[in-house]
């Protein structure tokens, strides 16, 4: 195969010889639109005195074996990302444009083979009059704040709801030194195979899942803006009675629907033009594919929701031009009497980053976590981590 592949490329670059040779011109790919590539490329490092779940990322801790700890070292460039913007065309009432995103977080793959993913995908309509269309992957409708961190979970499972889904959106926003910004969406609901009936519940339920977001935002104590939101989702994920599993023919019945919902309150707030705080607090049900609830969203044994509240609380200071340092917690707490035994019962971390720039392109971060992961009935289990990253954008 390596043969076969090296063969094609010297007969490409033979190709292009004898054409320009010949003095014709080789034109570049292009589009009718104007579109922009960017990304970076990172390297990220860490050493946890514990097992976490999930190795390169820390969503939260794995129970210690007998008291031992078991520690480990990480090293990856799967957060490697690159996208692209395009712009166009326009006409007097509406203005296009869209993004396809991507990294290599994939499933699949290995240490050093990663596979590709999908990050974001959409498209945008915009009108003259404020409203605007979204249609294609995005991030999560009701996310008003996105943490501040080197660890790439994003505090998910330990204090920040929400991932990225398709969906299709409507925007409206109003107001001139503050303003007023709606939206509400469409999305699918990915839920999980609970009852082991070969298909997502989430799809099973046959319904979208509505989300919804209301924006304050004005500038208040500094040239940047205050937001203050109220944000949330509602949908359902339906368990099937599975009568016969044997393959390749799976017979099922739907059995009990199970509602999954958030309620989110959200605020950043720069008090100086170098200082900001930012957070959430939330509550819900039913929140494992919003990574909240430490990844427990439905207790098929007891035939209910998981119920769930938490929340983030991060300070961030701009020292100088070049230098930026973080603060914060964040904790997820799943209700205990939705729990089986050994279940998840609270995930709490306090972790502190410090972002330096060596060029306009290059960036060097360094990051101290100490993570909580406590069991119903089980000892807790604690993990220090330390984790370094090296950015270089484009």
């Amino acid at each position: 195969m390596r043969i076969r592949i090296v063969a094609v490329m010297m007969g490409l670059v033979l190709l292009s010889s004898n054409l320009v040779a010949q003095g014709l011109e080789l034109k570049q790919v292009a589009s009718k639109f104007d579109i922009t590539l960017y990304g970076y490329v990172k390297l990220d490092a860490s050493y946890d005195t514990q097992r976490t779940s999930a190795g390169d990322l820390m969503f939260f801790v794995l129970p210690e074996v007998n008291g031992e700890k078991d520690n480990e070292f990480n090293m990856t460039a799967k957060e490697t990302r690159f996208g692209f913007d395009i712009s166009g065309p326009a006409s007097d009432t509406v203005k296009t444009t869209g993004k396809i995103e991507g990294d290599f977080y994939g499933p699949g793959g290995s240490a050093n083979s990663p596979n590709l993913r999908l990050r974001l995908a959409y498209l945008d309509l915009a009108l003259n009059n404020g409203l605007s269309f979204r249609a294609g992957q995005d991030w999560e409708t009701f996310i008003t704040v996105i943490p501040k961190i080197v660890n790439f979970s994003y505090l998910a499972d330990c204090g920040a709801l929400g991932l990225r889904r398709p969906q299709a959106r409507l925007t409206y926003e109003a107001g001139g030194d503050t303003k007023f910004i709606g939206k509400l969406a469409v999305a699918r609901t990915i839920g999980e195979d609970i009852d082991g009936g070969g298909q997502d519940d989430g799809v099973d339920s046959g319904l979208p899942t509505v989300q919804y977001n209301f924006v304050i935002q004005t500038k208040w104590l500094s040239s940047k803006p205050t937001k203050l939101g109220i944000s949330g989702h509602y949908g359902q994920e339906t368990l099937d009675g599975v009568t016969t599993n044997t393959p390749p023919r799976i017979s099922t019945v739907d059995d009990k629907n199970y509602d999954t919902w958030s309620v989110i309150g959200s605020a950043i707030i720069p008090l100086h033009d170098k200082v900001a705080l930012q957070g959430t607090l939330w509550m819900g049900e039913n929140l494992d594919t919003y990574f909240g609830g430490i990844g427990q969203g439905i207790n098929k044994a007891l035939a209910t929701e998981i119920a769930a509240k938490g929340g983030f609380f991060q300070a961030m200071f701009d020292v100088t031009s070049r230098l930026n340092l973080n603060v914060g917690v964040g904790a997820d707490d799943p209700e205990d009497d939705d729990l089986n035994a050994n279940g998840r019962s609270l995930n709490k971390m306090g972790f502190a980053s410090a972002f330096f720039s060596l060029t306009p392109a290059a960036t060097l971060a360094v990051e101290y976590s100490h993570m909580i992961t406590s069991y119903k009935g089980s000892d807790d289990a604690t993990n220090d981590r330390f984790q370094g990253a090296a950015i270089y954008k484009f």
